[in-house]
């Protein structure tokens, strides 16, 4: 008697069932056998239930024909086996003496479908095209039923975005499906060496094998089952990959007491492509938040340098200014001219320290503003003439361009906008060649629209009356990648031990916090070789909270 071999399930084309043939009857075994198969089902079979059995536990087949009269292992006792292993398996049983009570018993045990003997191939290619239709409607309600079991479920884990949460929520949805008491986790949570998470703090800690398991299941991201020592217990365990649209994110490992049926398998699978879609969304929060704590802490480290930097420097350097100065009175060439440069020096030292504490404050809103009514005109007539010397020193042409019949007075900090201006002008200075123009202008309007617009760029400004000042010189201009940047601390275009011109990079983030504090805005205009335009907008009026 010969029998056919299981093929693997790999061998099997999705337009075809794969049939599995049981019959001791030699002859009748090989009449369904080729009929079905010229009807194009992938077919298996065998004479011997037992053999039957071993199949149908070695690979997954959509209906089983067999004879109901069988040795060893009856049609009926094979048909609950094969229920265990899959409940919407098809079964259609073959029998040349059909009782009512044989019927009957058929249907308790989940028969499908029925075929009496003798019967034509044509009988039996209509009963099994029925039965395996029924099938793939039970298995599409099933399917459906399964996703909307694991969106339930699944919608649990949108509740927080904590790691250590979010582990034990997944450990509690686990417990409903197969009745695992521990979880293990383990995440590429940074770039560091992969984090190990437990889905329940008092769970037993994890021997050298089990963390070979989930290092090996995350490399290779196949699912496999296991036994493993947790502890006291000899326990089952099931270990799954974690990935994201085709991103390792690492591996988990259960434990669980409910035998694992392709079903629960399945579903388990099912639930982890959920899982993982929540814990990438903790692990991409976890970054973050690391990240932002660890900028929080540079950025207190920076206040602090700025801080004891400018307090420990103005003693000594207010003594040597002070002896510089008392020097140059007294010295004669050419000694006077080096004390001279020496004082220069100095003072620039002294801008910078004055640079760094202004900014401080601004930052840790301490600065204080005297608010009083300014004429535009002279404020700007005021900054020029500071920076006059610094322009004449590269012969550039310094102009001041207003209509005076239209400009307004407008309510600030005097000596804190002059700062900005005086900042704004010798930047301005610093980066346009020997020979070129740096422009003040001044205009003042009533935004009717938002947002307004100034030359190519949109500006969110409340409508109102508002006060525009700009700096525009012919200078090397910022390349447009750099442009949101420059009003960063210590942020330089160039490299900071290359650059031909000086600076800390602190100069434009104390004009943007000094305008910010006057519920101002401030932004620049540039095209590389052609020179930039900053332009700051103050509100005329400004609001009583801002009143001294």
């Amino acid at each position: 008697m010969t029998e056919q071999q299981p093929a693997s399930r790999l061998d099997v084309r999705q337009s075809h069932a794969a049939i599995l043939v049981v019959d001791d009857d030699q002859a009748m075994c090989h009449y369904c056998t080729s009929a079905l198969r010229h009807l194009g089902y992938h077919v298996t079979a065998t004479t011997s239930s037992l053999a039957a059995l071993d199949y149908l536990r070695q690979q997954p087949f959509d209906l089983v024909l067999t004879d109901i009269k069988m040795p060893q292992l009856s049609g009926l006792d094979l048909t609950r086996h094969a229920r265990e292993i899959d409940p919407i398996l098809a079964i259609v049983i073959m029998s040349g003496q059909t009782s009512l009570e044989m019927l009957r018993e058929a249907v308790s045990n989940g028969i499908t479908s029925y075929l009496s003997k003798p019967f034509e191939v044509e009988e039996l290619r209509l009963t099994v095209t029925q039965v395996l239709h029924q099938r793939t409607m039970m298995r599409d309600k099933l399917r459906l039923e399964t996703v909307v079991h694991q969106l339930r479920l699944s919608s649990a884990f949108n509740y927080t975005l904590s790691l250590p949460e979010m582990c034990a929520e997944i450990l509690r949805v686990v417990q409903e499906e197969i009745s695992g008491r521990w979880a293990y986790f383990l995440l590429n949570v940074d770039d560091a060496a992969p984090r190990l998470l437990f889905g329940h703090p008092d769970q037993p800690p994890l021997d050298t094998a089990g963390w070979q398991l989930l290092q090996q299941t995350a490399l290779k991201q196949l699912p496999s089952r296991t036994r493993i020592q947790l502890g006291a217990e000899l326990c089952d365990g099931v270990c799954l990959p974690l990935s994201v649209g085709g991103q390792n994110i690492g591996s988990v490992l259960f434990n669980h007491t409910q035998p694992l049926t392709p079903a629960r398998a399945e579903s388990l699978t099912l639930l982890m492509k959920h899982a993982a879609a929540a814990l990438n969304n903790a692990r991409l929060f976890t970054q973050v938040q690391e990240a932002n704590s660890r900028l929080q802490e540079l950025d207190r480290l920076k206040s602090e340098f700025i801080a004891i930097t400018s307090h420990e420097l103005r003693t000594p350097l207010a003594i040597v200014l002070g002896y510089a100065m008392l020097l140059h009175d007294q010295a004669d060439p050419p000694a006077r001219e080096y004390l001279r440069r020496m004082l220069e020096s100095g003072h620039r030292l002294n801008a910078i320290i004055d640079d760094m504490t202004n900014l401080r404050q601004v930052e840790l809103r301490q600065t204080h503003l005297t608010i009083e009514e300014v004429d535009l005109a002279d404020l700007m007539q005021e900054c020029v003439t500071n920076v006059q010397s610094l322009a004449d020193g590269k012969r550039q042409t310094l102009n001041l361009k207003y209509d005076a019949s239209a400009l307004c007075r407008v309510h600030l900090d005097r000596d804190k906008i002059a700062l900005v201006l005086t900042s704004l002008l010798s930047n301005a200075i610093k980066f346009t060649p020997i020979g070129g123009d740096v422009t003040l202008q001044a205009w003042c309007e009533h935004v009717e629209t938002v947002p307004y617009a100034h030359g190519d760029q949109a500006i969110a400004l409340n409508p109102g009356a508002w006060a525009f000042i700009s700096v525009q010189d012919t200078g090397i201009g910022i390349p447009p990648g750099q442009q949101r940047r420059i009003f960063e601390r210590f942020y330089q275009v160039a490299d900071s031990l290359t650059r031909e011109n000086g600076g800390t990079g602190l100069g434009l983030a104390l004009v943007q916090g000094l305008v910010t504090v006057h519920n101002g805005h401030v932004w620049v205009t540039s095209q590389e070789g052609m020179g930039s335009t900053f332009t700051v907008a103050l509100p005329q009026n400004v609001p009583q909270s801002l009143m001294s």
